[in-house]
Order: C-alpha cells, then sequence, then structure tokens
C-alpha cells in the first residue's frame, strides 16, 4: 500500500497556515497564561487550593480525564461511586466548603447529589461554582473536589485513595457502561440498520426543563442554548481540517462511542484558541487495565509537540450531536481544571445520525458549559451547554502523525466486536466504506495529497481483517 505524500511535522509544530483575517497562533507558544480580570484569592484554612483539581496530590494538570476516562481513570470515581462503595456516607452537614472567611455546609444524598440551600447540585464543581459566584460574580469555576470537604477531608484525597485501593477497577455501577450499545438492542418506531443492529431515534430535552427534574437519566441529550448579543461567546476557535479529519475516520470505526483529546495553544492576547490535533484514546470506555497509560501516552506526546491540552471528542454514533447530562457534567470538570490558564472545549461528532439517515457527512458541535442563569427553590443546579461557533482552517499538507494514528485506530479496533463492517451496504447499493470516504471529502487537502488519502484509507481499511462482509 503505498501511502500519500505527507509532510513530517517539524519539532515543534505551528498550527496550520490560516487564510487572511484568520487570527495567528504565538509565534514562539509557551503556554501563556490569561491575566484573570480578578486576583486569585485563598480558601480560607486551606492555602494550597489554588482552584485546580488532579488525581492525586502529585499529579500534574495534564492528567485531565474526560469522558474516556470512564473506564479505569479519575472520571468514572463520582460521589455516588465513593458512597455506593461506602468511602462517604449520606448525611446532613457533612460537605463543607470554606472560601474567604465563609463557612458553607451541604448535605450529601444517598444518590450522590448535594443539597445546599434547598437546591440539588449534581456534582462537587457545580457546588462550589455556585458558592464562589454568589460572593465572586467573576469567578470562573469552582473545581469542587478540590475545594470541597467531607468531614474535614478533601474530595480530591477520598477519591485518590479509593482509585489507587482499586487500581482503576470500574465499579459494577460505573458510568462506563456503554448505553448506545443498549439502545442499539431495542427496535422500536423511527429506527435504522446500523451494521446488522437496530437503532432507535433519541428525543432531546429542553434545559429550561432540566433544572425542574429532580431525577433524571445521566444520558439524557439537552438541547443547546445560542450565545447572542448581549451574550457573547467568550473566545474564537481556529480548528485545522486534520482534527476534523482524524475524529471523522475515528468515529466512523466503531458503533460504539470512542474518546479523544484536543491539543491546542491559547492566545490569550487575541482571545483565541487553536487546535492543532487530535489524539485518539485507542482503549474501550470500560477498559480496565489501559486507560491510564493510553491517558500518559497522550500527555506525553502532546508535551513532544509543545501543545497543551485544550478539549475533548467523542461520538454520538447514532444520536444528534447534542450534549448528554453526563457529558455536560465532564465538561463543566475540565473547564474547572484549567480555567485559570486557559478555555477547554468538548466536540461532539455524530457519523450516523438516525434523524438523518441519509445524509453523508458528519455533524460535529462544539460546546462550552455556562452557570445556569439562576436557580430556584427545590430546582436542581445544571450547567447550561453553549454551541461554539469554530472555524476551521484547510490544511495544505498530509501531516506524518495522521497517517500513523490511521494505522493505529485500525489495528485496535479490528480486534473489537463492535467495529463497523466496512463491505457491508450502508444504504442502497453504497457501503460503509463509502459513506466514511464521502464524510472526510470536504475535509481533504485541495491538491493531489487528498486524492491519495482517500486512496490510503480505502486500502487500509479493505485490506485488514476490519472488513466483514459477512
Amino acid at each position: 500500500m503505498e501511502p500519500p505524500a505527507v509532510t513530517n511535522p517539524p519539532a515543534n509544530p505551528t498550527t496550520p497556515s490560516n487564510p487572511p483575517g484568520t487570527p495567528q497562533p504565538p509565534p514562539n507558544p509557551e503556554k501563556p497564561v490569561p491575566t484573570p480580570a480578578t486576583p486569585v484569592e485563598k480558601e480560607d484554612d486551606d492555602s494550597n487550593a489554588d482552584d485546580t483539581e488532579s488525581l492525586d496530590s502529585n499529579s500534574s494538570r495534564k492528567d485531565i480525564s474526560p469522558r474516556s476516562s470512564r473506564g479505569g481513570t479519575s472520571r468514572s470515581v463520582t460521589l455516588q461511586t465513593l458512597v455506593q462503595e461506602g468511602v462517604l456516607e449520606p448525611g446532613n452537614g457533612v460537605l463543607s466548603i470554606d472560601y474567604l472567611s465563609h463557612k458553607y455546609l451541604g448535605d450529601l444524598l444517598p444518590n450522590g447529589k448535594i443539597l445546599w440551600d434547598k437546591v440539588q447540585f449534581p456534582s462537587p464543581s457545580t457546588w462550589a461554582t455556585h458558592i464562589k459566584k454568589k460572593i465572586n460574580p467573576s469567578k470562573k469555576s469552582g473545581c469542587g473536589w478540590n475545594s470541597v470537604k467531607y468531614k474535614g477531608k478533601k474530595l480530591d484525597k477520598l477519591k485518590a485513595n479509593w482509585f489507587r485501593k482499586n487500581a482503576g477497577v470500574v465499579p459494577t455501577h460505573s458510568p462506563a457502561a456503554n448505553f448506545d450499545e443498549e439502545l442499539m438492542a431495542q427496535c422500536n418506531a423511527n429506527t435504522l440498520l446500523l451494521d446488522n443492529k437496530m437503532v432507535r431515534e433519541r428525543q432531546s430535552m429542553k434545559y429550561a426543563e432540566l433544572k425542574h427534574q429532580a431525577t433524571i437519566d445521566p444520558n439524557t441529550l439537552i438541547e443547546f442554548e445560542n450565545f447572542n448579543e448581549t451574550n457573547p461567546q467568550p473566545f474564537s476557535i481556529v480548528v485545522s481540517s486534520s482534527v476534523l479529519l482524524l475524529i471523522d475516520f475515528h468515529c466512523h470505526l466503531s458503533t460504539s462511542e470512542v474518546v479523544g483529546y484536543l491539543g491546542g495553544q491559547w492566545d490569550p492576547n487575541k482571545r483565541c484558541l487553536f487546535i492543532i490535533q487530535a489524539f485518539p484514546c485507542k482503549c474501550k470506555l470500560c477498559d480496565q487495565d489501559n486507560a491510564m497509560v493510553v491517558e500518559q501516552e497522550i500527555s506525553q506526546n502532546m508535551m513532544i509537540r509543545n501543545l497543551t491540552r485544550v478539549g475533548w471528542y467523542h461520538s454520538h454514533p447514532t444520536s444528534q450531536s447534542e450534549p448528554t447530562i453526563r457529558d455536560i457534567d465532564v465538561q463543566h470538570e475540565m473547564q474547572a481544571m484549567v480555567a485559570a490558564t486557559h478555555p477547554a472545549i468538548g466536540l461532539i461528532c455524530s457519523p450516523f445520525d438516525v434523524r438523518d439517515a441519509t445524509r453523508t457527512e458528519s455533524v460535529y458541535s462544539a460546546f462550552w458549559v455556562s452557570p445556569p442563569p439562576e436557580v430556584g427553590e427545590g430546582e436542581v443546579w445544571y450547567g447550561m451547554p453553549m454551541r461554539l461557533a469554530y472555524n476551521e482552517v484547510q490544511d495544505h499538507a498530509i501531516q506524518q502523525d495522521l497517517l500513523g494514528e490511521m494505522r493505529l485506530l485500525v489495528d485496535f479496533h479490528k480486534t473489537q466486536p463492535d467495529l463497523i463492517g466496512f463491505g457491508k451496504l450502508w444504504k442502497g447499493t453504497m457501503t460503509y466504506l463509502d459513506k466514511i470516504k464521502l464524510s472526510m471529502t470536504r475535509k481533504l487537502p485541495k491538491d493531489r495529497s487528498g486524492s491519495q488519502l482517500v486512496h490510503f484509507v480505502h486500502e487500509l481499511l479493505m485490506n485488514s481483517t476490519t472488513v466483514n462482509t459477512g
């Protein structure tokens, strides 16, 4: 198989060439830190709290785990996990936040939610953010696991202890269970056939209805809210076409959700986030052994390329590219972890949306989570998913990293039972292989290397054991 002509990335890669008028990233990025609007406050009785959150006291800011971490990393450990494992006991006033000479006590409920001032909060970060913004409206994050204490002990230490004792094992009640597999097992109205599996349409809920739901499935899809003139998008985003190309390729390989990270650079002067490279997680969401190794490898690869972790992506294989409640929670926590240095975004890719089963190109949605405008008595605090606009910049050449990642992804997924059978028919006489090539077309370089890459993908998939024509 002859690969297309490629360009080897420089030792310190920069962002792709941008068209006139597009902001350029810093020429020599050194992870610039934006100047906060107000001084960073220190927690009372907690001089080391710096609005960061980590797996343990020795872990770095790079070890941030989005949804991929549901299988074997800190993302799989929630308050409900610790309650069900017996680490925490529900009770009144057992949770506390010390902030600017004030102490706030919250109740831990049996379902893992936090009750304070007659409002339920689904996570420590949402409660901490709410508390701090009441005192300091300019406060952007709460970093709850580092700010909230259980009977005087920090939650992040209790979580780290549980995680170390269990060696990354995912509990049976973990949200790592792949809910798309459950949906595929159902045959109902508004269904389609995806690789011999029946898939039904999922309904979205409006955000305004969410706060009235005391109990709700965390896999519920929530419609986006939009920025406007009175509430403008807080920063601009530039995405390299090769990032979307690799994500598209990754998301087409499996009938289950796939996950990865976004590497890039932040220009605080222009308030522009440059997303330069995608880093797929080559492990299953419920992997109990390899998730931490994959996370460490990605962090090292980003460091080598002088990139910062600026977000995460995942697929909704058959549903619309709107976030679930779990996605919103993950995104909010990631934002809180890095708020002192740069923004972070979430990206959802939907390759086979059941609502538009004839569409050949994947649908992408970038989002950011804002605090709710107000929370009344008896309501539940949920972050507000805001749709983000972004500019896509066309790459002029194919990077070697892109071809290498494609090969590695195929090598991993060809051993998995949820692999798409690319030789099977998708619609009419069109195969799944045709579908992925059509979806990638708009993101290809315009020169000869674009058609070469399509041929490379064709040969890579057809010549591998991934093709199941049965």
